[in-house]
């Protein structure tokens, strides 16, 4: 159930709702673009996970594995290209490349340890 009104200038829409509807847990206001929404939303709605702006400094890994081999070290000038670690996932080794040229402040990982999806591997200055 979805219901519009728009306000423009000093003219405003009256919208009814059911009072019923209106006391209920899950009911919002959502304004988008300056025009007002009312509408129910779901448990899974409520429980998902925020999006964020991603981080430019920080190397994240893309899906859960095993740090095989560590190549780079905390401080260490890096190019673009340059070989910072080998991922295994899913019986595949991935080379974990740099994405961009920089200088290291901390690798967050060690060799044979395990990491979830999402983990900071390393961090940039």
């Amino acid at each position: 159930m979805v219901e519009k009104s728009k306000t423009k200038g000093k003219k405003t829409s009256n919208v009814t709702v059911d009072p019923s509807i209106a006391k209920h847990p899950l009911y919002r206001t959502m304004v988008i673009e300056g025009t007002k929404f009312r509408t129910l939303t779901t448990k899974k709605n409520e429980m998902r996970t925020r999006w964020e702006a991603p981080k430019i400094k920080e190397l994240k890994s893309f899906i859960p594995g095993t740090i095989i081999k560590v190549a780079v070290n905390a401080g260490d000038k890096v190019e673009a290209g340059d070989l910072l670690m080998v991922f295994e996932a899913m019986k595949m080794q991935n080379k974990v490349l740099c994405p961009f040229t920089g200088v290291l402040k901390a690798i967050n990982v060690k060799e044979g340890e395990k990491i979830p999806k999402g983990f900071v591997i390393a961090e940039y200055e």
